[in-house]
């Protein structure tokens, strides 16, 4: 299962902005792909490809390459949108935003709201103590917001939060295991490592032959 598209997307709008969504697009997926085609491909310079390029570098979610090109000398880029490091900053940002948001609601339980009836601002209790229950921007009398609907809603959107941070994570643990050998796999390994035994040599010891006696000399007459 890979890193889903739409979470990819939204975390780039996040970090580097809109207009490198149609380059995230470009090289999703990728290796290696040139700095020069890219620029082709979206209809804009170099110059621009590479300051989305950097603004995704800030937060490692690109690696490149470079090679030289012999007949101008000059170095070209290669890029390749690095889905890992993009994964482990979803779940961050994910986390991050899920402990906030029960912050929140725990501060609305705990110690109420207070709002301007003109909607300049909106205070918690001790906030609308010290500023005697008055807007500092109209001076109308703050009042007390009844907070459960929106306390519903940021519930809603914690679940939405936790069911994306399930989903990059799922996507995680399939690609570990997709990494590890089966247990066929271990044992082939296993038995490829294993040194084969060679059967000995059958050493072929030549038998001696056995010496002819020699012809007795005839006595001399």
């Amino acid at each position: 299962m890979r890193l889903p598209q739409p979470l990819t997307e939204e975390l780039v709008k996040e970090v580097a902005g809109d207009d490198v969504l149609p380059l995230l697009r470009l090289i999703l997926g990728k290796e290696n792909v040139s700095e020069f085609k890219i620029a082709d491909k979206l209809g804009t310079t170099v110059n621009h490809v590479r300051n989305m390029l950097y603004r995704l570098n800030e937060h490692n979610l690109v690696a490149f390459t470079r090679k030289k090109d012999k007949e101008k000398g000059w170095y070209i880029y290669f890029w390749t949108f690095d889905t890992f490091n993009a994964r482990q900053l979803i779940v961050e940002r994910k986390q991050k935003k899920i402990a906030d948001l029960k912050r929140m609601i725990n501060e609305e339980n705990t110690t109420g709201m207070y709002v301007c009836p003109n909607r300049c601002v909106r205070v918690n209790a001790q906030q609308a103590l010290d500023l005697e229950y008055k807007c500092p921007t109209c001076n109308s009398l703050l009042k007390e917001e009844d907070s459960r609907q929106l306390i519903e809603k940021t519930r809603s959107l914690i679940d939405k939060i936790r069911a994306e941070l399930n989903e990059a994570m799922a996507s995680e643990e399939e690609r570990l295991s997709e990494g590890k050998p089966s247990k066929k796999r271990k044992e082939k390994a296993k038995k490829s490592k294993s040194v084969k035994k060679t059967p000995k040599k059958k050493v072929l010891v030549k038998k001696k032959q056995k010496s002819r006696p020699k012809p007795k000399k005839k006595p001399r007459r």
